[in-house]
């Protein structure tokens, strides 16, 4: 007997929306892949043609971020499994995390 997940995952590749989904869990599972600290200044917001927009705080954190780049991008591919982010792109904008 298969396993669901692994029948879900087909259907998704047979339609092409494997990538979609799995762009939807990167923006979905960002404070975990980033951890609390980033988390608490950050905010994944869409992905489209590789560009990961994250909203930041402020300034400092963009700047800050924008150092990290290249070790944030390798993280975010690690954890999909695939080179789906290929940038970010900082924006700063005042928001409230989520409550989980």
């Amino acid at each position: 007997m298969k396993k669901v997940g692994s029948v879900v995952e087909k259907m998704l590749r047979t339609y092409n929306l494997w990538q979609g989904y799995q762009q939807h869990l990167l923006i979905e599972s960002w404070d975990e892949i980033v951890g609390p600290d980033l988390a608490e200044v950050t905010r994944a917001d869409s992905i489209s043609k590789g560009v990961l927009r994250v909203s930041v705080k402020d300034s400092v954190w963009a700047y800050h971020l924008s150092m990290l780049k290249p070790r944030l991008i390798k993280k975010l591919n690690d954890y999909a499994g695939g080179r789906l982010v290929k940038d970010l792109f900082f924006k700063i904008e005042s928001f409230e995390k989520k409550e989980n």
